[in-house]
């Protein structure tokens, strides 16, 4: 693998290169001189396990009450999401089995609320007609590089200015207005109207090249379930804090996906198919890993996509029930094979855990989706969760989540 310079292992650790050098002194880490004798280099995966080892730490500090490990200072209620022991809650029951048993819209009409439990019965998902022309019609002011997450927030926008009751905060208005806007982002995504029932069928129509088989829509379900909700993420802060100023649900919305559309959070699977791309076009796992890790690095972060978790330790449930789909499935097999030389790497070299992910970057390749198919599976998903937490918000006091800042500016004791 293409070894780290001095500055690109200091950057991805966030230190001086001084303290670098210390770490080396200190056997926390080990350094070669460059060929051309023009500095030390560094391994990128030891450089990323340390990096890792630092960051639960600094976790591990804000747990015990240190507060000035940069983690929010705020603990809020939340009576949807649980992540305990490596597992993952959905008001009480596991996410994987809700995700083998029912539908995504069972699934969300239960987070939302409207009815007690899971039930194997729901209204079906559908936006208005006028609604639907509306962002259709709008489509084309969008530039060349849109993706489908720029389509769904345009339809957000649109679907707003055409809904005179979308101040009314009541959990039914909003599980009514929920149903609505998930069969509009679906439609409002490129492509011929999606014609089937289901919204897993309707984004397989949207976003694979190919006919969907049982196993296909059996994954898409399994995977909007599974990424319907994952406690207070940054997306899932960003609606609360919006909701919390009564901004209306659509507007609390395009804040979470403000917030969604960055490589840190909604679109790691992206970056994470690239890598197996890569692979499958011939690059040994090492390069793929090596260019990735060189990428990150460039945008502020470095790490290995598809790979790490700052709540698992030891397994991303989510993960693993769409592994274990996909194990069986034929088009998925070329994937596998990638995934399987890239994890036998990087387990060879880290501690790392395979995250959702890395597993929905195996669906895109299989599925043979668009590039940014990832973040719009992951987006459709979450919006269901967003709207969860923004009911809850709205039943909050208004206005509770304003922080109060440290000022570290210069001090007021000098003249204009």
């Amino acid at each position: 693998m293409t070894r780290l310079s001095t500055a690109q292992a200091a950057a991805r650790l966030g230190v001086k290169p001084a303290t670098l050098y210390a770490y080396v002194s200190r056997g926390l880490i080990s350094s070669e001189r460059a060929v051309d004798h023009s500095g030390s280099t560094f391994d990128p995966l030891e450089v990323e396990a340390l990096a890792r080892s630092r960051s639960r730490q600094t976790a591990e500090r804000a747990q015990s009450g240190d507060t000035l490990s940069g983690t929010p200072l705020m603990v809020l209620d939340s009576p949807i999401t649980l992540l305990q022991n490596d597992q993952l809650y959905l008001r009480g029951l596991p996410a994987t089995e809700l995700a083998s048993r029912y539908s995504f819209e069972q699934v969300a009409s239960w987070l939302w609320g409207a009815v007690s439990q899971p039930s194997d019965s729901s209204e079906p998902f559908r936006a208005s007609a006028e609604v639907i022309a509306a962002v259709r019609q709008s489509q084309h002011a969008l530039g060349p590089e849109a993706r489908g997450i720029d389509h769904m927030q345009l339809a957000l926008l649109l679907a707003a200015s055409h809904d005179s009751l979308k101040r009314d905060l009541g959990d039914q208005s909003i599980a009514a207005l929920g149903r609505r806007i998930i069969g509009l982002l679906v439609q409002a995504l490129p492509g011929p109207a999606a014609l089937s029932h289901n919204i897993a069928e309707q984004l397989w129509e949207k976003l694979a090249d190919r006919p969907a088989e049982a196993l296909d829509l059996e994954l898409m379900n399994t995977a909007l379930v599974l990424l319907v909700d994952h406690d207070l993420a940054a997306s899932t802060l960003a609606a609360r804090v919006a909701a919390s100023a009564r901004a209306h649900p659509y507007a609390a919305l395009l804040s979470s996906l403000a917030a969604f559309d960055s490589h840190l959070h909604g679109s790691v699977s992206v970056d994470a198919a690239g890598m197996l791309r890569q692979v499958i076009d011939g690059s040994t796992p090492e390069q793929a890993i090596s260019q990735q890790l060189s990428r990150g690095s460039r945008q502020g972060g470095s790490w290995i996509p598809g790979f790490g978790h700052r709540i698992y330790q030891h397994r991303d449930p989510r993960a693993g029930a769409l592994l274990g789909l996909l194990q069986s499935g034929s088009h998925y097999q070329e994937a596998m094979r990638a995934a399987a030389a890239v994890i036998s790497v990087v387990r060879a070299r880290t501690e790392q855990l395979v995250n959702v992910d890395f597993a929905i970057a195996v669906l895109m390749i299989g599925a043979g989706m668009r590039s940014d198919a990832g973040q719009t599976i992951f987006a459709h998903a979450r919006t269901v969760g967003w709207l969860a937490h923004i009911m809850d918000e709205y039943g909050q006091a208004a206005l509770r989540l304003r922080p109060v800042g440290q000022y570290s500016g210069p001090l007021p004791n000098h003249p204009l």
